[in-house]
């Protein structure tokens, strides 16, 4: 069993072990593979842009009863890995996955804005969202303001669908009536953008 004085990144656990972590620990933790791995604390800019696409999102996802738009929260998405993607988006359809504390299998989209470990996100996620079956995994960029929406295909093996720019607009067609001009999100006037 671990301890809060051994939780400490690369140390290895079950997910029960990872699940009677004390919910106070801090930073926040991730499970991929049975290892222990932190995540890195995401900046005003990164949770601004989160934000945004959250409320895009419900406006046309969640009002519309087509499915369910998350923050943060636990993903199980085999014996020994759970994430919390920066956003879940799981159709009606498939709300079975969800359960009271936790999503149990893939979600329709997952979205993770890129942070200052840009490896775990862009290699790691990437692999663990494919072996899950994660049908649609989306990469926001928030230094390049771009947008990656990655397909899965048949074959298990992320393609890039589109690089979207501040001039594109995002859509998806696993929920066909949604659609977002970027200018919306990267342009946004409130929006916290790190200092020069």
């Amino acid at each position: 069993m671990t301890t809060a004085t051994n939780i400490n990144p690369g140390v290895r656990m079950t997910l029960e072990e990872f699940f009677d972590l004390p919910e106070t620990v801090i930073p926040r933790y991730e499970l991929h593979r049975g290892e222990l791995c932190i995540v890195a604390e995401p900046s005003l800019d990164h949770q601004h842009l989160t934000k945004l696409l959250i409320r895009h999102f419900c406006e046309q996802i969640e009002d519309a009863g087509a499915g369910y738009v998350l923050p943060p929260v636990d993903v199980v998405l085999s014996g020994d890995t759970t994430v919390a993607p920066d956003i879940v988006v799981i159709s009606t359809e498939r709300a079975g996955i969800m359960h009271p504390l936790r999503i149990y299998g893939a979600p329709d989209i997952v979205v993770e804005v890129l942070s200052t470990d840009r490896d775990r996100d862009l290699v790691d996620k990437r692999q663990l969202y494919a072996a899950a079956g994660v049908p649609e995994y989306w990469i926001l960029d928030g230094d390049a303001d771009t947008l990656t929406a990655l397909e899965l295909g048949d074959d298990g093996i992320y393609r890039e669908r589109a690089v979207l720019t501040t001039a594109d607009t995002l859509t998806t067609p696993l929920f066909p009536d949604f659609s977002l001009p970027l200018a919306q999100v990267f342009d946004h006037p409130a929006r916290i953008r790190p200092q020069q």
